[in-house]
């Protein structure tokens, strides 16, 4: 069961169809590539425009993330689309992805990805993503590989916390919060939970500074999960590597959620491959802000592949 709710989910659908459209009833099966299943919102979608049209009901979606809960959630849910070949569902990072559509081998005509963390992933305590609950320090998209949040802690100099948090977080009490992190290490305190460690970084800001717009722990916990999960490398390899296998007259549509990762993918599709279909990003509108909050922080934005 997903309590996530799809972010622009209609735009996304409809750009990365239309290519689907202009092929021939009879030509080969062609897929869309689904790279942040999540909570599936998006992979239904698309399913579903594909059954809905008679001329696109032969071809494929294929979806993937790297959380495991998400790949058995899918599998439960999807269970007949799967049986019936439509959905094909791979347990991946996007360094990986590529091989794994090599190996599948439909041309693609279709991509998404979706940035944000799932509803799933945040109200889930046992993750450690978020400090609303009061889990693990952990904040690993995929729990099986790689060192929790507070492992690295463990053995992190200051200096490199404190460029980490300033980079990736845009802290700009990085060298305060970075201070009392490592000082709690010295004095063998560092919290082993999300909320006892969102406590010590609001009582390293300065105390004007700690009741602002967004929680005082916000960006220390943002530069540790992108550190943790690699995101910015992961995502340079999907805008480098996996992109470029959508066919001329493909579209790809990402959404971002911070500027890191915006400023990325406008510089993507600027290239000589690709053309961006919208000149600003499409934000939400105020009706889907309304039913979903975190809505409002999202920038979409949707190229073409153009050259060969």
């Amino acid at each position: 069961m997903t309590v996530h709710v799809p972010i622009l989910l209609r735009p996304i659908v409809d750009a990365l169809v239309e290519p689907f459209k202009a092929l021939s009833p009879d030509a080969a099966p062609h897929a869309c590539v689904d790279c942040t299943l999540g909570g599936g919102g998006h992979t239904a979608a698309l399913l579903e425009a594909f059954r809905a049209d008679p001329r696109l009901s032969h071809h494929r979606v294929i979806s993937v993330d790297q959380d495991p809960e998400a790949i058995a959630r899918a599998k439960e849910r999807f269970r007949q689309e799967i049986d019936s070949g439509h959905l094909i569902l791979i347990h991946s990072r996007f360094s990986e992805i590529e091989a794994e559509l090599e190996r599948l081998g439909f041309p693609i005509l279709g991509l998404m990805a979706d940035l944000g963390f799932s509803s799933d992933q945040l109200e889930d305590e046992d993750r450690g993503i978020s400090f609303k609950g009061d889990g693990p320090l952990d904040m690993r998209l995929d729990p099986t590989r790689g060192e929790s949040a507070r492992q690295f802690l463990q053995k992190v100099t200051q200096s490199e916390l404190e460029k980490i948090l300033e980079e990736l977080g845009e802290e700009r009490f990085s060298r305060k919060v970075a201070a009392a992190i490592i000082q709690a290490r010295r004095d063998r305190q560092l919290p082993d939970t999300t909320r006892e460690f969102a406590d010590l970084i609001t009582r390293a800001i300065p105390g004007p500074a700690r009741h602002g717009r967004i929680h005082a722990a916000t960006r220390t916990f943002q530069a540790l999960r992108i550190h943790v999960n690699e995101e910015l490398k992961e995502l340079d390899q999907l805008l480098e590597r996996v992109i470029v296998s959508i066919k001329p007259g493909g579209r790809v549509a990402i959404l971002s959620f911070h500027s890191l990762e915006d400023r990325r993918v406008k510089v993507a599709f600027k290239g000589e491959l690709f053309e961006p279909l919208t000149k600003k990003p499409i934000e939400a509108e105020e009706d889907e802000i309304r039913v979903n909050p975190r809505s409002r922080s999202a920038k979409l934005r949707i190229a073409e592949r153009v050259r060969t």
